[in-house]
């Protein structure tokens, strides 16, 4: 086949091939002035396309609400089919005076993973059921006039929570307690100080890391739900947990449907499982023992065996694992513990639905092991 007749033959496909990939800029265009249309007047400064990768982009993105509140965006980039992308991201995104972020916000990078749409919708009802698989953020931070309220390295979220499936994790979440405090309403700041001092040391200023995951396994006859994850307050405290909770289902039934209904509680016949927590002191608890003793009145000494008092005084009524756990609390405050686990085995053949509505018996149900170290 001659070069000539090659061209010619591939000539249809490449028009055919261009006409999708030169519409979808205009499609861009017209969704993103769609999505800003009733709040305010938006700018885009140029759309381009790039047909080898299939990928659209839009520069320059500078939205102003009836109020002067304004919004960049220096890209705004959709991979992959425009009516399914494979991602959706936009960099460079900055929030000044916005209604309800009078801050400024700036986020270095905020990716969509699998979005259903390249651009949400513009009603309130609509956004709220767009579906994605995953989001991530990097380099989030707050600023007030006064200086920085908030900064975060990375959020990332996958999967879908309220089908029991998925992963979120917080990594450098660090907060300005003073400043934050100051924006609040005056009669609520000294509490809220108050707590600050016992959080953050006095600092004023607190970071969390947290990682939180679940997901279900399958196998023939039963399902089961693994999750573990841990909140880690620097200076202050650690809590993790890891469960583990095999179930039978109703015939044809899937966990994830039955989640999302909110109805696995109702139909679930629980066949055991593990739960462990454990909390870690990171220098919380003493001070929490200086703030206790100080508003009954009372020195350290005095409040601690006070305490005890009053945990021997629920296990008489709740029983001894309760008392476990509230004199573990105590030594950790007295300094002469670090951490507390509790570690429970899960009745076999029990509904869910009869756990969780009488939750005060759970003790008794429950094999509850406490250990303090």
């Amino acid at each position: 086949m001659s070069r000539l007749t090659l061209c010619a033959a591939l000539l249809p496909l490449s028009l055919a091939l261009a006409a999708p990939a030169e519409a979808d800029p205009e499609r861009l265009e017209l969704d993103l002035h769609a999505l800003f249309a009733e709040d305010g007047t938006l700018e885009i400064g140029e759309i381009s396309s790039a047909l080898v990768r299939s990928r659209l982009t839009a520069e320059s993105l500078y939205f102003t609400d009836h109020a002067g509140g304004e919004l960049w965006v220096d890209r705004y980039t959709v991979s992959g089919d425009y009516d399914a992308p494979s991602e959706v991201s936009l960099e460079g995104i900055r929030l000044k005076g916005l209604e309800g972020i009078p801050e400024a916000l700036e986020i270095e990078r905020l990716v969509l993973t699998e979005p259903d749409r390249a651009v949400p919708p513009p009603d309130d009802e609509s956004l709220a059921e767009m579906r994605f698989a995953g989001l991530s953020l990097e380099a989030l931070s707050l600023a007030s006039p006064e200086g920085p309220l908030a900064r975060m390295a990375a959020l990332t979220l996958t999967g879908n929570f309220d089908e029991g499936d998925g992963q979120l994790r917080i990594e450098g979440l660090e907060l300005d307690m003073a400043r934050l405090i100051d924006l609040a309403p005056a009669e609520e700041r000294s509490e809220l100080r108050m707590a600050s001092n016992v959080l953050t040391d006095g600092s004023g200023r607190l970071r969390l890391d947290a990682d939180i995951a679940a997901q279900w396994e399958e196998s023939s006859d039963e399902v089961r739900l693994v999750s573990e994850g841990y909140l880690d307050l620097a200076e202050a405290l650690k809590f993790s947990y890891d469960l583990g909770l095999p179930m039978r289902l109703p015939e044809g039934a899937d966990p994830a449907s039955l989640m999302a209904a909110d109805v696995l509680l109702e139909t679930a016949t629980l066949l055991g499982g593990d739960l462990r927590l454990t909390l870690a002191n990171q220098g919380l608890f003493p001070r929490l023992l200086t703030v206790m003793a100080g508003l009954e009145g009372m020195s350290e000494a005095q409040y601690l065996e006070q305490a005890r008092t009053q945990a021997e005084g629920f296990g008489m009524m709740l029983g001894p694992q309760v008392q476990g756990i509230l004199t573990g609390l105590v030594e950790m405050m007295a300094g002469s513990a670090e951490t507390l686990e509790v570690s429970i085995a899960l009745p076999d053949e029990s509904p869910l639905g009869s756990l969780a509505a009488d939750p005060m018996a759970l003790p008794e149900i429950f094999d509850m092991r406490v250990e303090v170290r």
